[in-house]
C-alpha cells in the first residue's frame, strides 16, 4: 500500500493511448472506485467507467466499449460477465492485488487468463503468499508457457526448492523471473516513515476457546482422518 502502484499504471495508460483502443483493470470490490477516483484526479482526459451496478448495466458498457478508454471491474463481476468479453480484445489488462489469482484452479484465475490483451500487468504485494504454485499462477497470466506447464513447473522448480531445499533450481527461477518484475519498497518511496518494528505477542485462549477449540480439531480429525486399517 502507498507505493504508487495506481498512479504508475495510469501513466501508463495516458502513454500509451491509442484512438479506440480500451485498457481494463480488474481489481477487489473494495477498491474499484478508488481506481475510478484516481484515474479521474490525475489522468481526467482519459475516458472510464466502472462495471458495476446490475448484469444488464454492465452488459451495455461492455457492449459500447470501444468508447472508453479505461474499464474498471471487480474480479467477481468478471466471472459473471465473462460471455460479454469473448469478442473484445483490450490493449492492456492489468490485475491489481494479482494474488487474487494464487489458485491456478480457481475459476478467477481462470476467467483473468481467457480475456485477449496486447500487454499484461499484475499488481501484487504478496506474489507468493503460502505456495510456490501462486507465482507460477501469475506468470501463467502474464506470459502463458513462459514457466512450462504447472506439472512441468511442479517437477523442476517447486518439489526441488520447497522439498529438497535446491539452490540451483531455486537462483535458477529467480533469474528467469526477475527481469519481469519491478519491485518497490517502502524505504525507496517514502524516507519519512520510520524503520519497520515488529513484536510477537503469545495470548493463551480462554477455558471456552480451548474447548471450542479441541471440539472443532476432533471434528476434523473425524472427517478427514482415515480410521485405522482402511485404504485409500
Amino acid at each position: 500500500m502507498g507505493l504508487g502502484k495506481t498512479l504508475q499504471v495510469i501513466s501508463l495508460l495516458l502513454a500509451h493511448q491509442k484512438k479506440d483502443s480500451t485498457n481494463l483493470v480488474v481489481a477487489p470490490a473494495s477498491v474499484i472506485y478508488n481506481w475510478q477516483n484516481e484515474a479521474q484526479k490525475f489522468a481526467p482526459e482519459l475516458k472510464t467507467a466502472v462495471l458495476g451496478g446490475t448484469k444488464k448495466k454492465r452488459t451495455q458498457i461492455l457492449a459500447n466499449a470501444s468508447k472508453y478508454d479505461l474499464l474498471i471491474t471487480s474480479y467477481q463481476s468478471l466471472n459473471r460477465d465473462l460471455e460479454a468479453y469473448q469478442k473484445l480484445v483490450f490493449n492492456i489488462q492489468i490485475l491489481d492485488e494479482a494474488q487474487n489469482i494464487k489458485n491456478h484452479q480457481s475459476i478467477t484465475a481462470q476467467s483473468v487468463k481467457v480475456i485477449k490483451a496486447h500487454y499484461k500487468l499484475a499488481l501484487t504485494g504478496t506474489p507468493i503468499e503460502n505456495k510456490l504454485s501462486e507465482l507460477w499462477s501469475i506468470f501463467d497470466y502474464l506470459m502463458p508457457n513462459f514457466l512450462g506447464s504447472y506439472l512441468d513447473f511442479k517437477k523442476k522448480f517447486e518439489l526441488p526448492i520447497i522439498k529438497d531445499e535446491d539452490e540451483e533450481a531455486e537462483k535458477q527461477l529467480v533469474e528467469m523471473v526477475t527481469p519481469f518484475i519491478l519491485r518497490r519498497l517502502k524505504k525507496d518511496v517514502l524516507n519519512d516513515l520510520p524503520a519497520k518494528e515488529e513484536e510477537i505477542v503469545y495470548v493463551n485462549m480462554g477455558s471456552k476457546q480451548s474447548e471450542l477449540y479441541k471440539l472443532q480439531t476432533q471434528k476434523l480429525i473425524a472427517e478427514f482422518v482415515l480410521p485405522r486399517g482402511c485404504r485409500v
